[in-house]
């Protein structure tokens, strides 16, 4: 929510300096207008996948039990870890990146 407010004061910001001739502030605001959204959704889409994960699995260990880390373990061995993340991924979309490359690992 911050960032959206920040980037409409971003908007303001630059209409209000170039209509008073600061290319500079105008050019601050736009670049708040173009940056800050982008950082608000992005930060939006981490949260609802760290949120699903704790709602599907609630802790890692619980999500490591649901696994078939054998599988996992022989993609990994054969294949190279990106790709046995690739495959966790796949079976799993909305997992965030930084978890399973994590769970991968301790595999």
């Amino acid at each position: 929510m911050l960032l959206w407010c920040l980037a409409l004061g971003g908007l303001f910001m630059a209409f209000v300096s170039l209509s008073v001739d600061q290319r500079a502030l105008a050019t601050v605001g736009f670049v708040l207008v173009i940056v800050c959204p982008g950082l608000a959704e992005a930060y939006a889409q981490r949260r609802r996948r760290s949120d699903w994960f704790r709602q599907q699995f609630g802790t890692q260990e619980e999500f490591v039990r649901s696994l078939d880390t054998e599988g996992l373990r022989r993609v990994r061995d054969e294949k190279g870890l990106a790709e046995a993340v690739r495959e966790l991924r796949r079976r799993h979309p909305k997992l965030p990146l930084k978890t399973a490359a994590d769970t991968v690992k301790q595999l």
